[in-house]
């Protein structure tokens, strides 16, 4: 019984000195990230976007393009009730009385008015025209990622946003984190010269505006999420996990559910070990270019109703540290639960 607890001494002061080192940091995580470091602000680039999407001139009615179906009426015109067109690769339609129409680089409005141009000039004193697209081919947006129908839509609208165009997917899937990519195209809806600007085939090309779905905005301007889309533009919802380390029940990486936070990833981890220093807890994010950004939390004041709790985000890991004041009697209850439990079951000779 005495080597039992001879030994039983030795692992104590072992781990006694064990729990002295630091904390243990994730790998990759430099020690010396600032907190509020690494990012890259997107806010300069959607305000261009809003610039070039919506100033005055700048059309944003989708416009119309090859492969578009329309179905166009003249009230007091049999021949012309619900008559359909589609626009074919040149960008023109066929019109009875009128021949060939352009209709590639306009908006509904703009081809309205220059059939109801065309009608008065040799046909019809006062028409009264109508355009609506039956069926829009030319002008989609790719809607892909974590949501619950992935694929791409049709612009039915004079305005869709990026909120329009995740709602039209069936909205945010289960597993989605706390970014959305935009990968917009260049230029306006229409090109100057009127032309139906062809869709961007790879994303490769392109820098994507992120898009924070936990921030909050001072200005309808500076939330990408209210920017308006057009034809060609790339959605992607990106798949939410996050890792738990440190001196929790049960570390590792766990699915991210919407407005998850650092104390519910710490409860689904099962919880914090008795050890566990739950006033430096530190959230470690990605951030662009392979840094790390330090958020350090204060859950103690967090469940108190004094701090605010950090809304995790794809690829955050939540490190749990260990307190050396707890680790002395944590460390001897280990031993007398599990060195001499375990010297017990030997027999004394």
């Amino acid at each position: 019984m005495r080597s039992i607890l001879s030994w039983s001494f030795v692992i104590a002061t072992f781990a006694l000195t064990a729990c002295q080192s630091p904390a243990h940091v994730p790998k990759n995580v430099p020690p010396d990230v600032a907190d509020g470091g690494g990012g890259v602000d997107d806010s300069a680039r959607v305000r261009t976007l809003w610039q070039d999407r919506t100033a005055g001139g700048v059309r944003t009615e989708p416009c119309l393009g090859p492969g578009d179906l329309l179905e166009i009426s003249v009230f007091h015109w049999p021949d012309m009730q619900g008559y359909r067109a589609r626009v074919s690769p040149a960008g023109t339609i066929a019109l009875p009385m009128l021949g060939t129409v352009k209709a590639a680089g306009l908006t509904e409005t703009e081809l309205r008015d220059q059939i109801a141009n065309g009608l008065k000039r040799n046909i019809m004193r006062d028409p009264q025209v109508s355009v609506f697209v039956a069926e829009r081919v030319s002008q989609q947006v790719s809607v892909t990622g974590a949501v619950a129908r992935p694929g791409l839509y049709g612009l039915s609208r004079d305005h869709r946003t990026v909120s329009d165009m995740l709602s039209e997917a069936g909205g945010l899937a289960e597993m989605a984190g706390g970014k959305v990519l935009l990968y917009p195209v260049k230029g306006s809806v229409c090109d100057a010269s009127g032309a139906a600007r062809p869709p961007v085939r790879t994303l490769s090309d392109i820098e994507p505006v992120e898009i924070d779905l936990n921030a909050q905005y001072a200005r309808a301007e500076d939330n990408a999420l209210a920017l308006p889309v057009v034809g060609g533009d790339s959605i992607v919802v990106n798949r939410g996990r996050f890792l738990v380390d440190g001196w929790v029940e049960k570390p590792g990486a766990y699915d991210i559910a919407p407005g998850m936070t650092a104390f519910g990833g710490v409860s689904a981890a099962g919880g914090a070990l008795f050890p566990a220093d739950l006033d430096r807890l530190v959230v470690w994010r990605p951030q662009r270019g392979g840094t790390k950004k330090k958020i350090e939390v204060n859950m103690s004041e967090v469940k108190n109703g004094g701090a605010r709790d950090v809304t995790l985000e794809a690829g955050d890991v939540v490190q749990v540290p260990m307190s050396a004041v707890k680790m002395v009697p944590y460390s001897a209850y280990w031993v007398m639960t599990t060195v001499v439990r375990v010297g017990a079951s030997f027999p004394i000779f």
